[in-house]
């Protein structure tokens, strides 16, 4: 299994948001399990993002990191488990909103999501 990760400039988070808003939890939360082919994209705003596999950390993620968008799209499922902390705002980019983008080839959140290109995620 592959698992790619992209880092968005947080200079266009703004944009971003405009369009899909920020969730902040109030609790920790898991968002997506290992072997689990994710049904939306995360997009870290802040705070604290954990990757871990079979308990062990994996990587440590910055603000603006997106993942699980090539995986949902391929329908690969992750080898991870992704989990958020109390009071971390994410961005979540649902499948059918990304389909509707990938269809838009030259707005400007097509550019901003799929112009750089996704590096492969230690495992």
């Amino acid at each position: 299994m592959k698992n790619y990760i992209q880092q968005i400039d947080l200079s266009d988070l703004e944009t971003i948001t405009a369009f899909f808003g920020i969730i902040t939890f109030s609790n920790d939360f898991d968002l997506v399990y290992e072997k689990q082919i994710p049904n939306t994209g995360i997009i870290l705003f802040n705070g604290e993002l954990n990757l871990t596999k079979k308990k062990n950390s994996l990587s440590v993620i910055a603000p603006g990191a997106l993942l699980g968008v090539q995986n949902m799209i391929d329908g690969n499922p992750v080898n991870f488990k992704c989990s958020v902390k109390k009071d971390t705002s994410v961005i979540l980019l649902p499948k059918s909103e990304i389909m509707i983008i990938l269809r838009k080839k030259n707005s400007s959140l097509y550019k901003i999501l799929f112009g750089a290109s996704y590096k492969e995620l230690a495992s």
